[in-house]
C-alpha cells in the first residue's frame, strides 16, 4: 500500500516507520531485525510490540497504499521480510519472481483457513501466500452529509449535473477497475476496446465529483466526516463506523469486490526465520482475534473466527447479505493492466 491508514500512520518511538532501501545482505546480518511492508491499517504497533516481546524481533515498518506501490517497490530491489499483497496482484508478483516459496512448515497454516479462504484461486496449495485477512468493497456513505440515495455502483460513478464534490476513491487500481467493471456490468479483466472505453470515459465524467483520491488516510477522513460517500473496504469502513455512527456500509446492486490479503515473504528477504516466526505469531488463533479487532477485518483462521467478540460476528460490515452478489477479485493478464494503468494516467492528468 511513502509512509502511511487498509489501510492510519499510528507507530511511534519504539516502532518505527521507515522508508527502506537497506539491501538484502544487510538485512541477513541483522537476525534482530524483522522489515515489514504492510497496508497502513495492518501496523498495529502493540501487536508487534508483542511479537518483539515474545521473540526479541524488533519490528521495523514501511507503509503502502496500493497493490501497484507494493509491486513497484518490490521491483525496484528494496528488500523485505513480509510483505502483504493482495490475492489478484500474488500470480504477478509469483511471475515476476518477486516472492519465494514459504517454507513447508509455514504452510501448514494453510490447513486451519476458514471455508471462504480454503485453496485461494490465485494459489490453491498456498505455495506463496497465506491469507490474513479478507472481506468486500464496496460503498461508506455518510448519513449525516447526504441525503442522496447511494445503492449502486451507477449512484457512485453517474454524478448528476450539480451534484456536490463529495466523493472518496481509492487509488488501488486494481480494485478501482474492479468495481468500475461490476458497474458497466462486464467480467473482471474484460479489455476489449468498448470496454475499456466505457470504463476510461465513466471515470473521467465522475472526475469533478471526486474529492479525493486515496487509501492514505482514508479511514480517518470517512471517520472526520471529510468526505460524504467513499469508495472502501469494509473492515475500514467498520473502523470509521465505530468512531462515527453516521456512516453506513452499502452493498452496491451491481456487487461488491471479493478481496483477500496474504502473508508473503519476497525473494529480497534477509530474515526468513523471523519471517516464518512472525506469519506463525499473527496466525495464531489468540494474536488474530485481537489483530482482527484492531483492523475490523475478519480473520482468516478458523479458531480465531470462532473467538470473536459480538461486535465482529454481528457487523454488517462482516457479513454479506444472502441477496448481495459477491465476485471475487481476479489476476488480470499483463496486456490488460497495462490498459488499466494508462485509463489511470489519464484520470490523474
Amino acid at each position: 500500500m511513502t509512509c502511511v491508514s487498509f489501510k492510519s500512520v499510528l507507530l511511534a518511538s519504539a516502532f518505527s516507520i521507515c522508508l527502506l532501501a537497506a539491501s538484502s545482505a544487510a538485512h541477513a546480518a541483522d537476525e534482530k531485525t524483522l522489515y515489514v511492508y504492510t497496508w497502513d491499517t495492518y501496523a498495529d504497533k502493540d501487536l508487534f510490540k508483542q511479537f518483539e516481546t515474545e521473540t526479541g524481533i524488533k519490528v521495523v515498518t514501511d507503509i503502502y497504499s496500493s497493490n501497484d506501490e507494493l509491486l513497484a517497490k518490490l521491483k525496484s530491489g528494496a528488500a523485505y521480510d513480509i510483505v502483504v499483497p493482495s490475492g489478484n496482484y500474488v500470480p504477478r508478483l509469483v511471475s515476476e519472481k518477486l516472492l519465494q516459496p514459504l517454507p513447508a512448515d509455514t504452510r501448514k497454516f494453510g490447513d486451519s483457513m476458514v471455508k471462504p479462504m480454503q485453496h485461494p484461486a490465485y494459489d490453491p496449495d498456498v505455495t506463496y501466500v497465506l491469507p490474513l485477512f479478507y472481506g468486500t468493497t464496496g460503498l461508506a456513505v455518510n448519513t449525516k452529509l447526504t441525503k442522496d440515495k447511494f445503492d449502486s455502483w451507477k449512484d457512485f460513478f453517474d454524478r448528476p449535473a450539480g451534484a456536490a464534490k463529495n466523493l472518496g476513491v481509492l487509488d488501488d487500481v486494481g480494485t478501482l477497475l474492479d468495481v468500475a467493471s461490476l458497474k458497466v456490468d462486464k467480467p473482471y479483466c474484460d479489455a476489449t476496446p468498448a470496454t475499456l472505453k466505457a470504463i476510461q470515459a465513466m471515470l473521467l465524467a465522475q472526475k469533478p465529483f471526486v474529492k479525493v483520491y486515496g487509501s492514505t488516510g482514508y479511514t480517518e477522513r470517512m471517520a472526520a466526516n471529510e468526505v460524504a460517500v467513499q469508495m472502501a473496504w469494509s473492515g475500514d469502513a467498520f473502523k470509521a463506523r465505530e468512531q462515527n455512527p453516521a456512516i453506513q456500509y452499502v452493498y452496491p446492486s451491481e456487487g461488491v469486490e471479493l478481496w483477500a490479503d496474504n502473508l508473503a515473504i519476497p525473494v529480497s528477504a534477509g530474515n526468513v526465520d523471523a519471517a516464518k516466526k512472525f506469519i506463525a505469531f499473527v496466525l495464531r488463533s489468540d494474536v488474530q482475534v485481537v489483530y482482527s479487532d484492531y483492523t475490523g477485518m475478519p480473520p482468516t483462521q478458523q479458531g480465531a473466527a470462532d473467538q470473536l467478540p459480538e461486535k465482529l460476528k454481528n457487523a454488517p460490515e462482516y457479513n454479506i447479505p444472502a441477496s448481495a452478489k459477491g465476485i471475487v477479485s481476479m489476476a488480470c493478464p499483463p496486456a490488460v493492466n497495462k490498459s488499466y494503468q494508462k485509463i489511470w494516467e489519464s484520470v490523474q492528468k
